[in-house]
């Protein structure tokens, strides 16, 4: 069977190719890689569940705190919320945050304390969806644009970059790929789909349908 399946209990992975969330996640999960190995000093992890990206910090990173609410697929340093972060103002270097905004009823109120909790010229990483099914209902509120994402990083004086994290052909391919996975018939046909956007989208791809967006941006002192 060419087609890979998914961790249970779910957690956010590196997939192959065979995978059916590879055209979602793999991008996502590099784009990471690369900032967080660069981040120094203290970071806070907002919406940790069980972590997943720690073991991606650099080594300047001095101490990682995770803040969420505790169940069975969180794991915590404090237990908080991500509109009430309980820790003081102006502590950390680096605020991560990835695919949490969109389950917030208020993403602005983030965003505030996360520019509370951030040093001066203190980084924000962000990840957010921008086409992708409702999921966690009914706790599932928020999809982003670019222009919505440069809307609310100047509102809260960020200065930096976006990225769009798979574009036009990876939305293509993996909503193809979310519709045939269940079928027992034709779900060896996900990893074919997935190469073939792939490509594609490498290739060259618009930004107007994207299946994620990365902010990588400073507060500004």
């Amino acid at each position: 069977m060419l087609l890979e399946t998914l961790p249970s209990p779910y957690r956010p992975f590196l997939p192959s190719w065979r995978s059916p969330l590879y055209l979602h996640l793999a991008p996502i999960w590099r784009a990471l890689e690369r900032t967080l190995a660069t981040c120094e000093g203290h970071v806070l992890d907002i919406g940790c569940g069980m972590q997943p990206f720690r073991h991606m910090l650099g080594p300047r990173v001095i101490d990682y705190v995770g803040v969420d609410r505790t169940g069975e697929l969180t794991r915590p340093t404090l237990v908080g919320t991500a509109e009430a972060l309980p820790v003081p103002d102006a502590s950390f270097d680096v605020v991560l945050s990835t695919m949490v905004l969109e389950h917030v009823v208020d993403p602005r109120r983030v965003l505030l304390e996360a520019r509370r909790v951030l040093r001066p010229n203190g980084l924000l990483v962000l990840t957010v969806p921008g086409v992708w099914p409702t999921h966690e209902a009914p706790h599932d509120y928020w999809r982003f644009t670019r222009f919505g994402l440069e809307q609310l990083t100047r509102e809260f004086d960020f200065e930096g970059d976006l990225t769009a994290l798979g574009g036009l052909w990876a939305v293509v391919g993996q909503m193809a790929v979310l519709a045939l996975a269940p079928i027992r018939v034709v779900r060896e046909l996900v990893p074919l789909v997935n190469v073939v956007a792939g490509c594609l989208d490498r290739i060259g791809s618009r930004e107007d349908l994207a299946l994620a967006w990365m902010v990588d941006a400073r507060a500004r002192s």
